[in-house]
């Protein structure tokens, strides 16, 4: 566990600690449990509730960041990005949107490959130039959304949703040293929707080299290379690299 997590732990939880002593002690407020009006008496089991809520998702959320950062560091494969982004998913984080988005794109994107791959077998043999035109193709694809996907993950990982929240809740804020935090953030989150819509844009040009695929009985290496669908193909794969 890192010195971070350590603090963020600490301080989480001792403030919770001195807003019950503040809550509960006589030199206070003086609520209790079983004594007192009924007002404060459901005032204080408010507060116990409101206390075991937070205490708990709380410490989840601080301790399940530290476990997805840790697991990013073992990702070889799309199967394990997938393994880290459900592991990531929290309910009502800031990324659970794009998260299930990349979940969901990870399956479209082996099924339309999978479709590819057995047109092309119907169409060319496996030496054919044409049919390993389109499978580097493919493999080139499938790079850049695992290198897509492990940078989202990064940015997920690096993301301090506790501190970001607490701005959140802070609210509009003149200090400069919160609006440059805050544009910290922004940018994270810019980069995680920007990656998605690139998976997003992948995927749609599979759907049209698919379609061209099945236009045609025989394709020269040099036809192949002329097909608009290849040529936006190569042109988003270059595009995509910058995300590296």
């Amino acid at each position: 566990m890192s010195r971070k997590t350590i603090r963020q732990l600490i301080l989480f939880n001792g403030t919770i600690v001195i807003i019950n002593s503040l809550l509960f002690s006589n030199a206070f407020f003086g609520f209790g449990l079983f004594s007192g009006t009924i007002l404060s008496i459901s005032l204080a089991w408010f507060a116990v509730f409101v206390s075991v809520v937070a205490f708990i998702k709380g410490n989840s959320q601080i301790l399940k960041k530290k476990e997805t950062r840790a697991l990013v560091q073992n990702i070889r494969s799309l199967d394990d990005c997938v393994s880290v982004f459900k592991e990531a998913l929290r309910n009502g984080d800031v990324f659970d949107e794009n998260i299930k988005k990349n979940i969901d794109q990870v399956k479209r994107f082996r099924r339309k490959s999978e479709t590819i791959h057995d047109i092309l077998l119907q169409k060319f043999s496996a030496e054919e130039m044409s049919y390993q035109r389109f499978g580097g193709v493919l493999q080139e694809v499938k790079n850049v959304v695992y290198v897509n996907m492990r940078s989202i993950l990064n940015k997920i990982s690096a993301f301090d949703i506790v501190e970001y929240e607490a701005m959140l809740r802070k609210g509009l804020d003149s200090d400069a040293e919160h609006k440059e935090k805050m544009d910290i953030y922004d940018e994270y989150i810019a980069f995680v929707n920007s990656a998605t819509k690139t998976n997003e844009a992948i995927l749609l040009k599979l759907d049209k080299m698919l379609l061209e695929i099945s236009r045609y009985n025989s394709l020269e290496d040099g036809d192949v290379q002329k097909l608009p669908a290849m040529i936006e193909m190569d042109a988003l794969i270059k595009n995509a690299n910058l995300y590296k």
